[in-house]
């Protein structure tokens, strides 16, 4: 059967330190606010992704590379009629520390028109249609020695009291070891020691998002870790604090713009491929 190339499909690539890459064409859908534990690059091969970051809104044509570093909050939308089509990475946080000084605390320009930059973007989408895994390694090596000597900046220090920054993480670590259950505000601030309307105001002004925004991201992201391992999705659904499958599967189309049930297709033609040879499944690479 032909594949659509223009729906939106996803991977982790478990032997490339866990990196997701997605690509495809969003024509009507709007993503929510959202963050990565990673960073993220775009590659935009048509149409126009409107992004919002930072309280400023980025429009990308062909060509362009969009980039958002780690835990940055941010949306997009379709930027004209038809809305764009792209191939995206997300790099982990954990890849980045073991090449960059800063680790993954840096910011970045978000919208990049770098020939160079493009190049290496598209070497290393093309080697996901079945180059050895040490061609796909080396071409994620160049891709973040490109991004990272040229566009990114340090941070500057953040103005947040202590006090906040611990109720913070203490959350964050309570929220995370609990994705399949519903925490509520008062647990939280009893945990952290805080008054619950100013634990909201802090968690949100240092997150970008309130703690339950940040609660449902995580057990997205897990869900799309299950999924990539071939769990089924009534059991992901179950594991990680859903109503039901069907309450998964809008929640998560909402935010990827892919069905679990599709990632996990995918996923499985993929790792039904032998070891050396991986990603063998048809892989979208109109533009590139």
């Amino acid at each position: 059967m032909a594949i659509d190339e223009t729906l939106p499909r996803g991977l982790k690539l478990h032997n490339l330190g866990g990196i997701e890459v997605v690509a495809g064409r969003y024509r009507d859908h709007v993503l929510p606010r959202h963050s990565h534990d990673g960073l993220m690059l775009s590659l935009l091969s048509d149409g126009v992704q409107a992004l919002h970051c930072r309280g400023v809104t980025h429009f990308a044509d062909a060509g362009k590379i969009l980039a958002v570093p780690p835990h940055e909050v941010h949306a997009a939308e379709p930027g004209v009629e038809g809305g764009w089509y792209y191939h995206t990475i997300t790099i982990p946080s954990d890849v980045l520390e073991r090449h960059h000084p800063q680790g993954a605390r840096f910011l970045c320009e978000t919208a990049i028109c770098d020939d160079g930059m493009k190049r290496v973007l598209q070497t290393l989408f093309r080697s996901f249609n079945g180059a050895p895994v040490l061609a796909q390694e080396e071409a994620l090596l160049d891709v973040l020695e490109h991004f990272l000597t040229r566009h990114t900046r340090l941070p500057q220090r953040a103005s947040h009291k202590p006090i906040e920054l611990r109720a913070v993480e203490t959350c964050k670590a309570y929220l995370a070891a609990y994705l399949h259950r519903n925490v509520t505000l008062t647990e939280l601030a009893q945990l952290a020691r805080i008054d619950r309307f100013l634990l909201v105001r802090c968690f949100t002004g240092i997150v970008g998002i309130p703690p339950h925004a940040w609660h449902m991201q995580q057990r997205l992201h897990r869900s799309f870790e299950m999924l990539s391992k071939g769990q089924s999705v009534a059991d992901v659904a179950a594991a990680t604090g859903f109503a039901d499958q069907a309450h998964l599967t809008r929640a998560f189309k909402r935010v990827t713009g892919i069905t679990p049930g599709r990632l996990r297709k995918d996923h499985l033609a993929f790792q039904s491929q032998p070891a050396t040879s991986r990603p063998r499944i048809a892989w979208p690479l109109p533009g590139l």
